[in-house]
Order: structure tokens, then C-alpha cells, then sequence
């Protein structure tokens, strides 16, 4: 009875461990599977998920190709979009960069711009100073010719009448005629009007 016993409980212990077989068979996951989630992950944008999924099949499966060349296309992927991202920081770094020195430029072109203008306008300041102190320099050397000229005037003795003579281009001696004549002129003038007053009036004729 005991044998009998001892032979039906070995063969539970086969009938279970044969179902343990089969359940783990049943639970376990094929290359196909592994490579299934990975690139369901990889369409979704999870490449770390499906790269990790793909080590663990990897582990079980290393000589399946499926795997490995999905492996490296998720890796050169995100190598290529790492590349891009850093090519895209960098290139709005020199954006940026290339920004600020325009702006620079801008307000160094805008400051040389307001200094040209101030210096032009301090040019044209000096330029009306130096003009009104010439004209007014020119109105006190004008102002002290004058008053030079006036003073050498008043300074010199008055003119002898051979002087003025020789002013007028005439000799002593066509001065003397000329005042002669004019001295006979008004002799003359005035013989004529005595003459006109002594003639006696017609007694006919009215006195008007």
C-alpha cells in the first residue's frame, strides 16, 4: 500500500512539473516579440524603452540579426538627432551671437553719427565765431584808419597857395590871370547897373 502511494505521488510530481514546462513556455517571449516592443517603442518615440527592450532579447537571443540591425538603426538615429539638435543650439548661438554684434554695430554706427553731428555743428559754431571776430576785427582796424587818417589831417599845416595851385595843375601866373579877369567881370557888372541907375526915366512912360 505504502509502494502503491510512493508511485502515484511521483507521478503527481511529473504531471505538475510537466505543466510548469508548459507554462513557461507559454510565458516565455520569442526574438520576434522582443523586436515587436522595441519597435512599437521606437515609433512612439521611446528609443531608450526600445533599446532597452532590445538588450533584454539581445541577452537571450545574441545571435538574432532582426535585433541587432534594429539596435543599430535606433542608435544611429539618435546619434544623427543628437547631431541635429547640437548643430541646431549652435547654430541659434551664432544666431544670437550674430544678432547682438549687429546691435552693436547699430549703436556704434548710431554713436559715430551723433558725434559727426555734434562736431559738425561745433565746426559750424567756430566757423560763425571766427567769421564775426574777422568782421569785427575788420570794423576796429576800419574804425582806427579812420581815426588815424583823421588825426594825420589834423595834424598836417594847411596848404600854401602854391600848394593848392599845384592841386589844381595851374602856375601862379594863370592864377593871377584868371583872378584878373574875374576882378574885370565884376568891375564891369557893377559900371553897367550904376549906368542903368542914373538914366532918367520917360516922362511918357510910366515908372513901371
Amino acid at each position: 500500500m505504502m509502494w502503491w502511494n510512493q508511485k502515484n505521488n511521483m507521478k503527481s510530481y511529473r504531471i505538475i512539473f510537466f505543466f510548469l514546462l508548459i507554462g513557461a513556455d507559454v510565458f516565455a517571449q520569442s526574438s520576434t516579440d522582443y523586436f515587436n516592443r522595441a519597435a512599437n517603442e521606437y515609433v512612439y518615440k521611446n528609443e531608450q524603452i526600445a533599446l532597452n527592450t532590445i538588450d533584454t532579447g539581445l541577452s537571450k537571443y545574441p545571435n538574432d540579426k532582426s535585433l541587432t540591425n534594429l539596435k543599430e538603426k535606433i542608435q544611429k538615429d539618435k546619434k544623427e538627432q543628437e547631431q541635429k539638435q547640437q548643430q541646431q543650439e549652435q547654430q541659434n548661438q551664432e544666431d544670437q551671437q550674430k544678432k547682438e554684434e549687429e546691435q552693436k554695430q547699430d549703436q556704434n554706427q548710431e554713436q559715430e553719427q551723433k558725434e559727426e553731428q555734434q562736431k559738425d555743428q561745433q565746426d559750424q559754431e567756430q566757423s560763425e565765431d571766427d567769421e564775426n571776430a574777422e568782421q569785427k576785427d575788420q570794423s576796429e582796424q576800419a574804425k582806427q584808419e579812420e581815426t588815424e587818417e583823421e588825426g594825420k589831417e589834423m595834424e598836417q599845416p594847411p596848404m600854401s597857395r602854391s600848394e593848392k595851385l599845384e592841386n589844381l595843375n595851374l602856375t601862379e601866373e594863370k592864377a593871377r590871370m584868371i583872378l584878373e579877369a574875374m576882378k574885370n567881370n565884376e568891375i564891369q557888372y557893377i559900371q553897367q547897373n550904376q549906368r542903368k541907375a542914373t538914366k532918367k526915366p520917360d516922362s511918357d512912360k510910366p515908372d513901371w
